[in-house]
């Protein structure tokens, strides 16, 4: 039989558990709760402590943070995304697209954000960037990146496989934006998501 290590990340008790029922009495009632199971201690032990947790200094020339949006037309049943590159508060670079696969269709506008996230990173990856900060306003873009939330669908499922092939390559930080508040660069990956359905 396999060994499994439970990782506890938020819980009564937070820590590594060798058994499911260890585990579980960390998470039941616990409001929440963060855990894992992990073939490897190691394992475990990043999904508590990330390695990527060091401080980031995103004013640093080889970091980069880039806003990200997705849209859904329902009457082309066509899905986009919209990308702002922005480095120390300047717009370095900014593009969109819009697809049209069958597989993501039944997911809408959230198929444009996860595919808009991907774009970013390679984006980062192509120029040479030792970090990206990924500013989202749709959650599942950095929980199911993180394995908090399962990949029930295709679209979860191809995004996460996807980031498992590209995050070895740079770091990855994700920060949520409150949606249609005003952030200009939020604001502006809206608008390209939109004109990425008007082709």
């Amino acid at each position: 039989m396999a060994t499994k290590f439970y990782a506890v990340r938020k819980g009564k008790k937070p820590g590594i558990y060798r058994t499911w029922p260890e585990a579980q009495k960390q998470i039941m009632g616990f409001s929440g709760a963060e855990f894992k199971s992990f073939p490897t201690e190691r394992e475990a032990q990043d999904f508590i402590t990330p390695p990527e947790q060091v401080a980031v200094d995103w004013a640093a020339a080889d970091t980069i943070e880039a806003y990200v949006d997705g849209s859904f037309d329902r009457i082309s049943n066509r899905y986009s995304y919209g990308v702002v590159i922005v480095k120390n508060g300047e717009v370095l670079d900014s593009f969109y697209q819009a697809g049209s696969d069958s597989r993501y269709l039944e997911s809408f506008q959230i198929a444009g954000e996860v595919f808009g996230a991907l774009a970013a990173i390679r984006w980062a990856i192509e120029h040479n960037y030792r970090a990206i900060q990924i500013r989202y306003d749709y959650m599942g873009i950095e929980q199911w990146a993180l394995g908090m939330w399962k990949t029930n669908k295709p679209v979860s499922k191809d995004y996460v496989q996807q980031f498992k092939e590209l995050a070895p390559q740079i770091m990855v930080r994700f920060k949520k934006e409150k949606a249609h508040t005003g952030i200009e660069y939020n604001e502006l990956a809206d608008q390209l998501a939109k004109k990425a359905l008007q082709k």
